[in-house]
Formats: structure tokens, sequence, C-alpha cells
């Protein structure tokens, strides 16, 4: 899904960067025997030599995290603490106290570093009340508070003790990993609806919702009216949860799926959406609520597939070679007035080592035992660097090592802030004792940046496990 390109990055005092090679891979790969894998070896260098221009915050228990902005369609604008608004930096760090405005066509995200996503429609707009990380990199808490308009939340699973709340006039949504919209009206009134999971929603009274159910609240915060799930045809998140849904199966890689909404259209109408593919088995899933749409998709050789019908309207194409596929959305016979739409996109891309560098589309992937090899042929003895865990949506890189005979370790969340490589240190602890705090006191706060810039735009950050253990993978665009 194509987002809006950046301005030009700010720069941090003291750091004049270098324009980078047409190179393949993270940051082209340039680090001799390491490979890719250089790159974290890299980043541990700078951190124990002081370069510390591409961090903004650290995260631990109790201490604020950045989230990412993600801008799908202009207008999208960014304010703090109600002091006024700016235009919307794609990938700016958003922390408490920050709000985010789309305009009438506008469409945008909030990303936070576990994976989880607020997305908004046009005008919405939604202030982030919290963020924060436990020590390990799990999400600890995140909270949103919504003043008008429509969002999706798609809230990865949560630890225990963990919490994600999105407030809106007199009434909260609280829930432990789901997918729910919430609606809120410029009278005051609010409407939810769950998708997947369960949501307590608390206003003066309580009410606890499963998969399927809506509930109504009035401006006083009153809950009533509990019941199965009814979707207006102006309202493009019921077809994006309907999409994303039909191509997370089958053999498909849930790190691959990528979902985006468009604006209404209408008869003779045209609207168009990309999508970047590592290669494989592509899977496509067309969602609206009109009479008739189509969609064409022409794959990076140039040929074009066709479907129409009812909705979901569901495609394959066997064999895609990797590139930019553009998926071109027709109204052949819509209401009045037009609807909207969604599209879903994913891959079967095996979680298997190997990097793709089509000279459009780049898929960088770092398997730990890959980093382990790297590690051994560049001599770096006493070190742990391995990825943990897994996610559709970031990865985690843990670092340990005995330098100098003092203990060393490290976690870091990456987690894509498109157009940048999302990071976020969440702690750093020697001779077992944690000094993250003392560390970031040296960050220079005015960068704005929530991660590093590498020589293509970010799509997608997710970790599997395969042949090689656990794998972090990057993919994205030039």
């Amino acid at each position: 899904m194509a987002v809006l390109p950046p301005p030009p990055a700010p720069v941090a005092p003291g750091f004049t960067p270098v324009p980078p090679a047409k190179r393949s891979g993270c940051a082209g790969c340039g680090f001799g025997c390491l490979g890719c894998v250089g790159v974290f070896v890299v980043l541990v260098l700078l951190m124990v030599g002081g370069g510390w221009y591409f961090l903004v915050v650290q995260a631990q228990a109790s201490v604020p995290a950045p989230a990412a902005l993600v801008v799908y369609a202009a207008p999208v604008d960014v304010g703090r603490d109600d002091s006024g608004y700016r235009t919307a930096i794609p990938g700016e760090a958003l922390t408490a106290g920050n709000s985010v405005r789309t305009g009438h066509s506008g469409r945008a995200a909030i990303q936070f570093p576990d994976g989880s996503l607020v997305r908004l429609a046009s005008d919405t707009t939604v202030t982030v009340t919290a963020a924060q990380l436990n020590k390990d990199g799990t999400l600890q808490s995140a909270s949103v508070t919504q003043k008008v308009g429509r969002t999706l939340s798609n809230v990865q699973h949560l630890i225990s003790g963990a919490s994600f709340k999105v407030g809106g006039h007199s009434v909260s949504a609280e829930v432990r990993g789901t997918e729910f919209e919430v609606l809120v009206r410029p009278d005051g009134t609010n409407k939810i609806w769950v998708f997947v999971g369960t949501v307590t929603v608390k206003g003066t009274t309580t009410a606890t919702l499963t998969a399927g159910q809506e509930i109504d609240v009035d401006a006083n915060g009153k809950v009533t009216n509990q019941r199965s799930n009814q979707f207006d045809a102006q309202d493009p998140f019921p077809l994006a949860a309907q999409c994303a849904a039909s191509t997370s199966g089958g053999a498909n890689n849930a790190g691959t799926s990528e979902t985006g909404t468009g604006g209404n259209i209408a008869n003779g109408q045209t609207s168009e959406q990309d999508y970047s593919s590592p290669g494989g088995n592509l899977s496509v899933a067309f969602c609206y609520p009109g009479s008739l749409m189509s969609v064409t998709v022409t794959d990076p050789a140039g040929g074009q597939h066709s479907a129409q019908g009812k909705a979901p309207v569901r495609m394959k194409i066997a064999n895609g070679p990797p590139g930019v596929y553009k998926a071109v959305v027709r109204g052949i016979d819509v209401p009045a007035g037009g609807e909207p739409y969604a599209l879903s996109f994913a891959t079967d891309a095996a979680c298997v080592d190997g990097n793709v560098d089509s000279g459009s589309v780049v898929r960088d992937t770092f398997s730990n035992a890959q980093i382990a090899q790297a590690l051994t042929q560049s001599g770096a003895n006493g070190v742990t660097l391995q990825v943990q865990g897994t996610s559709p949506n970031s990865a985690r890189i843990y670092y340990h090592s005995y330098l100098g005979g003092t203990s060393i370790s490290w976690t870091i969340d990456f987690f894509a802030a498109t157009p940048k490589l999302g990071v976020v240190l969440t702690q750093v602890t020697v001779r077992g004792v944690n000094i993250t705090t003392q560390i970031v006191s040296r960050l220079p706060a005015a960068t704005g940046q929530t991660g590093v810039a590498i020589d293509f735009t970010v799509d997608r950050v997710y970790s599997c496990n395969g042949p090689g253990g656990g794998m972090m993978v990057i993919e994205g665009h030039r």
C-alpha cells in the first residue's frame, strides 16, 4: 500500500549524512564478511561509542516509548497538547500529548512498537495518551483518546498485566489482543464494534462485547443496545477487517499481509493501491459494499489479472515475481455518492534465509543461524545476538556480551515507521544494573525521529521461526 513520500529528514547535531550509493539490502550491506547482519554489529558499535543519533527515547517499565505516524493520504496534521497543528511528517515520533488529525480526504495510522496499529479514517482526531514498553520489549500499556471520527484498532496479544485502551466521549474500550472499531460523533455519542476477540466498554455502566457484537454509548456514558454488528455502507473498516481475514489463512505468511482502504469511488471512477511483493504466490482480497466494482492487478512483468463480483473478491497470482503490483479499482454500478473499498495483499514467502532486491522491491532476512555464523566469522567471541519471539508486525533483537569482562545486554524493538525502520531501545544493562535512563539522557531529543533511515522505504517488519531459528524480516521498496 502506497504511503506519502517524506520531506527531507531532520539531521541530528554533529552528524553529517553520507548520500547512500545504490546498493542492495539493509543499508547497502557494506559490512564485509558480516554481510547484512553487520548492520546489527554496527548498531552495537554505535551505542558503545556514543553514536546515539538514531534513537529518540528509551523504553522500560513506566517510561514512555514512541509510536510512529503512518500517512496513507493527505491531509494529515499533528499537534501537541492543543498548541496548534502542522503538516504531518510520515514516520515521525508520536508520544503522549501528540494529536493526529485527518482531513476530509486524509487517512493515517498510529503504529506502536509492538506492532499494534490504530487506523484513522477521514475527519478523525486522536490524541496519544500513553505508550509504554516493558524492559523486554513487550507492550506494557498504550492508550489514545478519540475526540471525533472513526478508528480501527488491531491490538497484538498482550502479556499479563498489559493494557490497550481507546477512549471516546465519556466512554473507554479496553482490550487484551483484538480488533475493534470506535465511532465518536460530533454530538458526543459513541458506537463500538468488535471484529476479533473481546472488548470491555466502560462508561457510567459497563458491558463486555465479543466478536460480531456492537453497542451504543450516549453522550453521558450510558452503555445500551448491545446487539449483533450492523454497518454503515460508508464505513471502510468492516471492509478492511473482512479483506484482512480473507488473506490471513492458508500458506500465506502473516507478516507479508498488508491491508489498505480507499476513499469513496463512484461509477466510472478509479483508484490505485500498490503492494511491494518479495515474490511467490500472491493472494489478493477486494472488499466493497456496492452493487459492482472491479479490480485489475498489474504484475511487475506487465501481466494483468482482473476480477469482479460479489465481495469479497478473491484473486490468486501464482509464482509471481518480486516487484511492485499495482491494483486499480473501478466503480461499475455503485450507488449515488460512491462507496469505500478495501484491498488486502499477502504472499506465501517462506520464513527462510534469502534476500531479495529487484531494483524496486527489497527483502532482507536476519536469522539466528545467519547471525551466529556471521559473528563466528568476525571473531566476535562471547557475544549473543538473536531474534526473540515472533510477531507479524515487529521484531525484537536481544544482545549480550562480556566485553572486557563486563556483562552488557540490551533489547531493541524494530517496526515499520514508514518510510524508516522504527527502532526503540527498551533496556541497557551493565553488570546487572539497568542504566537505560542514564544512557537515554544523552540522546538529542530534537531529532524528531523514531528510527533510522536506510536505503529503501520500509513497508513491513516481522519476525518468524524457520529452519535457521528465529528470523527478522524487513520488506520495502525503492
